[in-house]
């Protein structure tokens, strides 16, 4: 700012000073050279008076000593004397212009510039009594030799002003810098230094406003993107186009196993190794995105890699690991439902198969075939409950068909189920009762009847002769709680975990040989149901069973 200042002054300066510096020489020079035309003219006029009163003009000339350069000439042009040239050597004067003119009105005047036009001449004319022409001629420095003669004293002003510049250039300068170097660019409106200023510092003021909002909104952004990445079940990693490290939250960090703080910009190698993952990002670094499946100790992730793109260019990859392990193991159970319903299925259908093989075949004695017929049924039947427990279990999946929920008295219901197990009970030699309070929760009829039926079904048919199978219903702080408990063989505790679980059996030699007392046969399905129903019903499945001392099951609402 100061050189600023300082040109500009310096500029102002010498302009005003050659500005002036001509001016005024032009004006003492025209006012010079007015003077000399007068002294001339006077000059000229008292030459010409005492010319006539002398008889021999030339004879004048003789004793004259003019300060100034004389010269007649005749009308012809001729020059008859100069004073400070040989006459004899002059040409004819009659073009020039000064003497035209004396000659035609009496006097003339004109001025001409030397070759250097430095100096100019100036000439005064006029005729005398015997028609001659005298003239008188001064010499003098021109406007430009005028100039160069006070060029020194010009050139030192300068220089003066110059100097005289700097200096205020340098204390303009601080003066204007020093209020706005104290401006409080905080609170532009609260500053009282120029007017000039204010519609900048109001704007100012008006971005600081924007860009206080900006940095707000920015620093909201920032948190609320945080605790998403803080809050997200799936792991998410930045990286940069170098696998370094911008950025990973903290479910990224216990799927990979990171303890501790990461080190800024540490490469992704730091906490994955698996040449699956690495190969996904590198092609994720070349534009194209990829996924893979990554086993973590007893879970499953799946990894997605995408590329992050600025003007077409890879900046960066996003990782993102979704743990799988629930659909993994769905698939595997589903895989294993198949496998066990295919051979569930196969068994009484190779059975029916071979038995109607033999009556076909006519191997079968006559009074064989009803046998053969009636375990061809029994099988029939078994394949029967079967399907239709697969078909349940499926309904229970997709909870179709379920209908509305509403209030069932669980007392009428079991008092129900109990009256029709009693045949079978008593068949087996098992007691079975009912007891407890009333008891009502919400719910779906058909399911929750399904549910204890199985219950007591399994119950009776586990349960050797002399046994008892008790259903009771109580209520538990606030919950009821209803438990089907019988004095079975009861269930080793390494099988207990696995109960539920679809076509798991615990003995089964010991289950088929049981299964034919139920109406509907053993499927291996029946305590799969009940978890079903259960879960269906928000209600909690505990178990307590010994071996030869019996097992309880309780459904808590």
């Amino acid at each position: 700012m100061t050189k600023r200042i300082f040109r500009n002054i310096l500029l102002t300066a010498v302009l005003a000073l050659l500005l002036t510096s001509a001016l005024l020489v032009g004006t003492l020079y025209n006012v010079y050279e007015a003077r000399i035309s007068a002294e001339l003219r006077t000059e000229a006029e008292y030459i010409v008076r005492a010319l006539d009163m002398m008889q021999d003009d030339l004879a004048y000339f003789a004793d004259l000593t003019p300060a100034n350069r004389v010269t007649l000439i005749a009308p012809d042009g001729r020059v008859l004397y100069d004073s400070d040239a040989d006459e004899a050597r002059m040409d004819s004067h009659d073009q020039r212009p000064e003497v035209q003119s004396a000659l035609t009105i009496g006097k003339g005047e004109s001025t001409r510039y030397s070759d250097t036009i430095s100096e100019v001449t100036i000439y005064y004319a006029c005729r005398t009594a015997e028609g001659n022409v005298l003239r008188i001629a001064s010499t003098r420095s021109s406007v430009l030799g005028m100039f160069l003669n006070v060029a020194p004293q010009i050139i030192v002003m300068l220089l003066t002003v110059a100097a005289l510049s700097l200096l205020i250039a340098r204390y303009s300068s601080r003066q204007i810098v020093q209020p706005i170097n104290e401006l409080n660019l905080d609170e532009p409106l609260e500053n009282d230094v120029y007017d000039e200023l204010a519609p900048l510092l109001t704007r100012m003021d008006r971005q600081h406003s924007q860009i206080r909002q900006q940095m707000h909104d920015l620093a909201r952004a920032h948190a609320d993107l945080n605790a998403i990445m803080a809050n997200m079940r799936e792991g998410l990693i930045l990286i940069d186009k170098e696998s370094r490290i911008i950025s990973i939250n903290g479910s990224a960090q216990t799927i990979f196993g990171v303890k501790g703080i990461i080190a800024p910009d540490a490469d992704l190698l730091t906490i994955c190794r698996d040449a699956s993952v690495l190969e996904i990002v590198k092609a994720a670094q070349q534009g194209e995105s990829g996924d893979a499946v990554l086993p973590r100790d007893s879970r499953t992730y799946r990894i997605f890699a995408s590329p992050v793109l600025r003007e077409e260019k890879v900046r960066g990859v996003v990782l993102l690991a979704l743990d799988i392990s629930a659909r993994y193991a769905a698939e595997a159970s589903r895989r294993e439902f198949t496998a066990n319903v295919s051979h569930e299925l196969k068994t009484p259908l190779t059975s029916i198969s071979g038995y109607a093989e033999i009556i076909e075949s006519g191997i079968a004695r006559q009074e064989d075939v009803p046998a053969f017929a009636g375990k061809i049924h029994a099988e029939a039947k078994r394949l029967v409950a079967l399907v239709n427990d697969i078909l349940e279990l499926s309904r229970l999946d997709e909870k179709q068909g379920l209908g509305a929920k509403a209030p069932v008295a669980l007392m009428p219901m079991l008092n129900a189920l109990a009256d029709s197990f009693q045949s079978l009970a008593q068949e087996k030699g098992v007691a079975l009762l009912v007891e407890g309070c009333d008891a009502t929760v919400e719910g779906y009829p058909v399911l929750l009847r399904e549910l204890f039926h199985n219950l007591i079904d399994n119950a009776i048919k586990y349960t050797p002769a002399g046994g008892t199978v008790a259903v009771q219903v109580a209520q538990r702080e606030g919950r009821v709680c209803c438990t089907v408990k019988d004095t079975g063989i009861g269930i080793p505790a390494e099988h207990q975990p696995h109960v539920f679980e679809r076509f798991y059996r615990v003995d089964k030699s010991h289950s088929r040989q049981t299964g034919g007392g139920s109406p509907a046969g053993s499927t291996g399905l029946g305590l799969a149901i009940v978890k079903h129903v259960a879960e269906v019903h928000q209600a909690q499945v505990g178990l307590m069973s010994a071996p030869d001392e019996g097992t309880a099951v309780s459904i808590t609402f």
